[in-house]
């Protein structure tokens, strides 16, 4: 991503520069990492700007293909090399016409990581950013614990059709108290939206304000994504994105969290099965000070949510959940950073630790801040040593010890300076003599005023490899 301090239009120009390499080790192999992403949600609407950001590690071009599935059906492909150990910037809007709903499907001849960053006005009115990892093949299930019609929110259900025929697909509506279910008809190869605050009122004409969890279903794999907007709190506006879970789980991890009276954190679960799961959340806390765990109880077939500033104060916070029943969680966070750029971000958790994590995007340019979350689950410390990966043939190493049990912070534009696009590996080694793979959870945090006008937020987890 490459930031203008002017206005959205330098900002475009600056970016439709297909691709901007730079020089670095290699750090995995095609055997590694996959050679196809998918990404349910994008537009090219009026006040939207999406672009997708490739990471390739490997010592050998990438030959990469992107094809559109929009709601006017497929478009492309389109054909991209990236060269060899380096990041390639994507500018979807100048490849699409304007106003189409895109999805994509992208795929290399050689192992990469892709990021989808987005940011808009939606509506003119709602200005922020999102930002996804890609999943890297369809699933049959999709299951989002966070969602909300309530006043000052829009949610939407986004789903990939990349099949050659045409798909019914299910969706489950989870509110704290009942389940709805709707079936939809997908053509193959599409792009199909689904407006959940229509869908909710339909089914709950006397309550149409609900904190509502989604379960998809379909018979042959696709992809979905659940974007929302909001004035949160009818102060901060802003929007998030978030790739659904193929499956729910007994434990989950989340690298990020803060708590402070300009940042609100909220957990989110989902419990898609009959039996009442008891869930027990664990918070690492930054400054390593321990913190009793929560218990928490969610009724089968239902959705709950956790306020976390009002179980622990404030600080930074990770977390380590597990659960005697298969559950969902994600953690919606919406705050006004350095109490000048408003918005929200929103992340699915993640079920495994690993010793090495990929990050396709990120930034130091003027108006951008780009922070490294780190969360060390185990009881001994961990060595963790960051590869920068830059434009221009630079790369810069650092290493740091990260603390048994707590959050680590790392603000990349410290590390590298203003200025820079960078992508990330990172690679954890238990401090002991045998100095074996380390164990930790990551997710990178961007803050930003794109283009001058546009101020907000987004996060995503690594891609862990190994």
């Amino acid at each position: 991503m490459k930031a203008a301090a002017t206005t959205i239009g330098v900002f475009v120009l600056a970016c439709m520069s297909l691709i901007s390499t730079f020089a670095a080790p290699a750090v995995a192999t095609a055997a590694t990492l996959p050679t196809a992403w998918y990404f349910a949600e994008g537009t090219t609407r009026e006040g939207f700007y999406e672009y997708i950001s490739l990471q390739n590690p490997e010592p050998n071009t990438a030959h990469v293909t992107i094809t559109y599935m929009t709601n006017e059906g497929p478009i492309g492909p389109f054909v991209h090399d990236i060269q060899p150990r380096s990041r390639g910037t994507v500018y979807v809007n100048g490849y699409l016409d304007p106003g189409l709903d895109v999805s994509a499907k992208v795929e290399s001849d050689s192992g990469l990581v892709a990021e989808r960053p987005m940011y808009f006005s939606y509506k003119g009115t709602w200005n922020g950013g999102s930002v996804v990892t890609g999943v890297t093949a369809p699933s049959k299930q999709w299951y989002f614990a966070e969602g909300t019609t309530r006043t000052g929110f829009e949610e939407w259900l986004c789903i990939q059709n990349p099949q050659d025929v045409e798909l019914p697909v299910k969706v489950n509506y989870y509110t704290p108290s009942e389940v709805q279910l709707k079936t939809y008809i997908i053509p193959p190869h599409f792009r199909f939206t689904i407006d959940v605050n229509r869908e909710v009122a339909l089914f709950w004409p006397q309550e149409p304000q609900q904190d509502v969890s989604l379960k998809v279903e379909a018979d042959q794999g696709i992809i979905a994504e659940r974007p929302m907007y909001f004035k949160y709190m009818n102060d901060w506006d802003g929007g998030d994105t978030a790739v659904g879970e193929i499956k729910p789980g007994k434990e989950w991890y989340l690298a990020e969290g803060y708590c402070e009276w300009n940042f609100d954190t909220w957990l989110c679960f989902l419990n898609p099965g009959m039996p009442t799961a008891n869930v027990t959340i664990n918070y690492r806390r930054g400054d390593g000070a321990s913190l009793p765990p929560q218990e928490i109880m969610v009724q089968g077939l239902s959705r709950q949510t956790v306020h976390v500033n009002d179980v622990v104060g404030k600080g930074e916070f990770s977390f380590h959940i597990t659960s005697d029943q298969d559950i969902v969680v994600e953690r919606p966070m919406y705050f006004s950073y350095k109490y000048m750029w408003a918005g929200g971000h929103n992340n699915s958790a993640i079920d495994r630790t690993s010793s090495n994590w990929y990050l396709a995007e990120g930034a130091t340019w003027h108006g951008i801040e780009t922070y490294l979350c780190i969360l060390n689950p185990l009881p001994v410390d961990q060595t963790v040593m960051v590869e920068y990966m830059m434009e221009k043939g630079t790369n810069k190493n650092v290493e740091f010890v990260v603390p048994a049990d707590s959050r680590y912070t790392r603000n990349v534009n410290v590390d590298v300076g203003e200025n820079h696009d960078v992508s990330f590996r990172l690679k954890a080694i238990k401090n002991n003599p045998a100095m074996d793979p380390g164990e930790i959870v990551v997710e990178r945090p961007m803050y930003f005023l794109y283009g001058g006008t546009i101020p907000g937020g987004h996060v995503a987890s690594g891609y862990p490899a190994g």
